[in-house]
C-alpha cells in the first residue's frame, strides 16, 4: 500500500471513527467499506459517508453498522452503478473483478473501470465547508475550486505533505 493509499484509507477511518460507524459489525464493516474503496472513487466514498451521517441524524437511533453501510453503498450506486452488474444488491457485494496491479492505487483503480463518472451527475447538498465542518477533514479532496465533486485527482494540484 503506498502512501496515498494509506492517506485515503486514514481518511474514511477517521470518518468511520468519529462517529462509530461500524456499530457492532466491526470486521464486516470493514470489508465492506474496503471493497467500496476499491470500487469507487475516494471522494465519492467519503461523500457517500457524509451525506449519510446527515441523514442519520434525523433517525433515532442513528443506524450504524452494515445498515449503515449499506445505504452508503446504494447512495454510490445511485451515482455510479457497480461495474458488473447494476442492480446488484448491497447484501451481495462482492470485491471488483477487474484485474489489480501490484501496488497500484485508488486512481490506478478506478482508471481501469469502463464507464467514467461523470462530475455533473454527483448531486449533493453538502457544501465544501459542510463536508469539512462534519468530517473535521480537508475538502479539497472531494471538491474543486467551485464546489463541484472530484472524481480523480487533477493533475499537478497535489501539494507533497513533507517538504523535498
Amino acid at each position: 500500500m503506498d502512501i496515498q493509499e494509506r492517506i485515503t484509507r486514514q481518511r474514511v477511518k477517521h470518518i468511520v471513527d468519529s462517529y462509530r460507524l461500524d456499530g457492532d459489525a466491526v470486521d464486516a464493516f470493514a470489508d465492506y467499506l474496503s471493497n467500496l474503496l476499491e470500487t469507487y472513487p475516494q471522494s465519492l466514498v467519503e461523500l457517500a459517508l457524509t451525506e449519510a451521517i446527515v441523514k442519520g441524524w434525523s433517525e433515532v437511533p442513528m443506524q450504524k453498522g452494515l445498515p449503515f453501510i449499506h445505504g452508503v453503498h446504494d447512495r454510490l450506486r445511485a451515482w455510479h452503478p457497480d461495474p458488473e452488474s447494476p442492480s446488484q444488491r448491497p447484501s451481495s457485494f462482492q470485491s471488483p473483478s477487474y484485474p489489480k496491479v501490484l501496488g497500484a492505487t485508488s486512481v490506478d483503480v478506478r482508471a481501469a473501470n469502463p464507464s467514467p463518472i461523470d462530475p455533473e451527475s454527483i448531486e449533493t447538498a453538502l457544501t465544501p465547508e459542510q463536508f469539512e465542518q462534519i468530517t473535521g477533514l480537508d475538502s479539497s479532496l472531494v471538491f474543486d475550486d467551485q464546489g463541484k465533486v472530484l472524481i480523480a485527482y487533477p493533475t499537478g494540484t497535489i501539494k507533497p505533505l513533507e517538504p523535498r
